[in-house]
């Protein structure tokens, strides 16, 4: 009799101590596909982050060939072809049909800028007086220098006019107080606010696509210095003018912040 219990509890605990193992080993399987997932993730969000080149950087490259850039159709543009960064194409599309569905068109003034348009848009209002920087201030009210400016990444997009006084109008009061009650839905926020201490003037225009722009400015930050910034008038003036620092990063602190 004692034998058949002994036996009895011999076989009881074995069938236990065998449930609780293969749960254990199953348990550190789920754990261990968990940091599996974890790690492949991670891998993951490293390489999609591009290697991204000076050049690029410095609006020197073609978005016609360029992989990182996609054409915008021309429904969206209100003057000519435009290049996007091709992250933002999509959320600028459905910001742009949101917005139209309260009758607010806002279509591309300018999106991608290179090098060398934004040399002749600055090159084309520095007026040389002899004192290149005073003239290079004026400039810089709302002109980026050339290699600094924020177009060149493709990230970020100016609406509907390049005029303050439009967005005085009735039309402009409206698309401006829709954007910012609703762009940063899409991921767009205003970079020129009002207010700033340093930068150029106010532009209710100009908006970026934050989840990449600010991968961008890190790069630039990480990559670009005053000795880059050559090949247009005033040049020389970059770093007295101080513009990487009151300029590139004189946009509105919620950019910094994130």
């Amino acid at each position: 009799m004692n034998k058949i219990i002994i036996l009895t509890i011999f076989a009881f605990l074995s069938i236990t101590f065998f449930c609780c193992n293969r749960a254990s080993t199953s348990n550190d399987k789920l754990i261990s596909n968990d940091l599996d997932i974890e790690t492949k993730d991670s891998t993951i969000t490293e390489e999609i982050k591009p290697n991204i080149s000076k050049e690029y950087i410095l609006g020197k490259i073609n978005p016609a060939t360029d992989s990182m850039f996609v054409q915008v159709p021309q429904k969206y543009c209100l003057m000519r072809t435009e290049y996007i960064h091709k992250d933002v194409l999509e959320p600028y599309i459905a910001m742009y049909e949101a917005a139209a569905l309260n009758n607010i068109n806002l279509g591309l003034i300018s999106a991608y800028r290179s090098f060398d348009t934004q040399a002749w848009l600055w090159n084309s209002r520095y007026y040389n007086s002899g004192n290149p920087e005073a003239s290079a201030k004026a400039v810089l009210k709302y002109i980026a220098m050339p290699g600094t400016s924020r177009h060149h990444w493709g990230t970020d997009i100016d609406v509907l006019q390049t005029k303050l006084y439009f967005f005085e109008t009735e039309e402009g009061k409206k698309a401006y107080q829709w954007m910012c009650d609703h762009a940063h839905e899409y991921g767009f926020y205003q970079v020129y606010t009002a207010n700033r201490p340093t930068g150029y003037n106010e532009e209710k225009w100009h908006w970026t696509y934050l989840p990449v722009s600010q991968f961008y400015l890190e790069q630039f930050k990480e990559k670009i210095t005053y000795q880059d910034l050559t090949g247009f008038s005033g040049s020389e003036v970059a770093e007295k003018l101080r513009v990487i620092d009151d300029y590139v990063f004189g946009i509105d602190s919620l950019l910094l912040n994130n």
